[in-house]
């Protein structure tokens, strides 16, 4: 029954593939048959799954690239969903129809709040864990509880790979007995002694619960911590990585930056180490991400003339990744026009609630390079009394509600360079536009 459940997704998923569709319904319909199918599935010699807040689908589609690239046969689910669906029709993609394994590597993004559910079925030889903060209240609550909920389903046969920066990734380390490797950042000179943003998701010693001193941060809660009373600080580094001119070094290879944006960096270290981990040829791995041909997904630019465009996919109710769009650009010299616009709040549920973007660091735009920031669709003018609130002057502010032709306005009334802080929905939108006019 189960090979019969097997060759029906395996047609299903033929047909979309001819359709020119990658989905997760082949995995939804084998779930449906039979809700513990993956139990029938052998698993390839290497698993790496990859979770997070931000950043999961760049690292697996780094890490499919780079193994794809050293010669071997590797699926992920990075076209389809990060749910258990789409993690089942990626172990479907990789297996034949007897349930054993056709592949060498299997690839696999995570979302946060169903790691649970797949590692009921599935131990995966390597786990990712790239940052872990506040997102979605809706749907996550507290991020005490998707920890939680993650740090119970690990496996003690799963190597761990952690981001040493962030004190809520490491805390997934206290008490295992797992193999543990860690990377991390040096000090930089986008490093801070201050911290930017409004909160913390990691105040206080998890052991001691004395609250941590930080001699640095690279962003979010990111950086260097320690516990006053030595309980807890930031581990030892297998890969530590040092900030370049649009690279970075760690252990003697040099890795090219698509852009220098911190969280790029930790991506592509994320990838860097689990790849040496399992023992692919430095030399073949520093090639594949110095070629990168994977397309930054969260980065565009193009051009306006004599100036540039840059548009920045920022994650709604996720501060996270919102503020380093606004570090980013507050980093960048010369004259600047910011917009900033969404057209629903969430991609997955009608919610109402804005209170997220107070605890997103708007105060990072009152800086006198920002010439004007133009506020797009239906929310402009909630935007607006958040940025007010940061004491932002409003004659800076222009509005355009019809988001449709937003792309319009801004090309319009551009000063400078013009840096685009878009939700999915507009993000889309901008960069169809884009294409079809030959500007990107």
């Amino acid at each position: 029954m189960k090979r019969i459940i097997v060759i029906i997704a395996k047609i299903t998923r033929a047909i979309l593939h001819l359709l020119g569709r990658g989905t997760a319904f082949p995995g939804k319909i084998a779930l449906k048959l039979n809700k513990n199918i993956l139990t029938f599935f052998e698993m390839p010699k290497t698993t790496i799954f990859v979770t997070g807040t931000t950043g999961k689908t760049s690292v697996v589609g780094t890490i499919y690239e780079v193994y794809k690239n050293s010669g071997y046969k590797v699926v992920s689910n990075i076209k389809g969903s990060n749910l258990l669906d789409g993690v089942t029709t990626a172990v479907i993609e990789a297996s034949k129809i007897n349930g054993k394994t056709k592949v060498d590597a299997l690839v696999i993004e995570v979302d946060e709040r169903y790691v649970k559910e797949v590692f009921k079925f599935i131990t995966p030889k390597y786990f990712i864990i790239n940052n872990l903060s506040r997102d979605q209240l809706a749907r996550n609550g507290h991020y005490e509880l998707v920890f939680n909920e993650i740090n119970n389903s690990i496996k003690e046969k799963t190597h761990l790979i952690l981001n040493a920066d962030d004190p809520l990734v490491v805390k997934f380390g206290l008490n295992k007995k797992n193999k543990i490797t860690y990377y991390g950042l040096k000090e930089n000179k986008y490093s801070t002694k201050k911290n930017k943003i409004n909160t913390l998701d990691l105040a206080y010693c998890p052991i001691c619960h004395k609250k941590l001193v930080f001699d640095y941060f690279n962003y979010g809660n990111l950086g260097y911590y320690y516990c006053p009373n030595n309980d807890f600080k930031r581990p030892k580094c297998s890969y530590e990585a040092t900030l370049l001119k649009n690279s970075f070094e760690v252990n003697g290879d040099v890795i090219k930056l698509n852009n220098d944006a911190l969280y790029n960096v930790y991506n592509m270290l994320a990838c860097y180490s689990v790849c040496l981990i399992d023992k692919l040829k430095k030399e073949d791995i520093v090639n594949s991400l110095n070629q990168l041909s994977l397309k930054v997904k969260r980065l565009n630019e193009f051009k306006i003339n004599d100036n540039k465009g840059v548009i920045l996919l920022s994650k709604n109710e996720t501060p996270l990744s919102y503020n380093q769009s606004l570090e980013y650009i507050k980093d960048k010299k010369g004259t600047k026009t910011v917009a900033i616009g969404f057209t629903r709040i969430s991609g997955r549920y009608d919610l109402k609630d804005l209170s997220w973007i107070y605890d997103i660091n708007f105060e990072l735009l009152k800086d006198k390079s920002i010439a004007r920031i133009i506020l797009i669709g239906p929310f402009a003018y909630d935007l607006a009394v958040r940025l007010k609130q940061a004491n932002i002057d409003s004659k800076k502010f222009l509005y355009c509600l019809d988001y449709q032709n937003s792309l319009d306005f801004c090309l319009k009334n551009v000063l400078g360079d013009l840096y685009c802080v878009l939700y999915f929905d507009l993000n889309y939108l901008y960069l169809d536009q884009l294409k079809e006019r030959g500007l990107l």
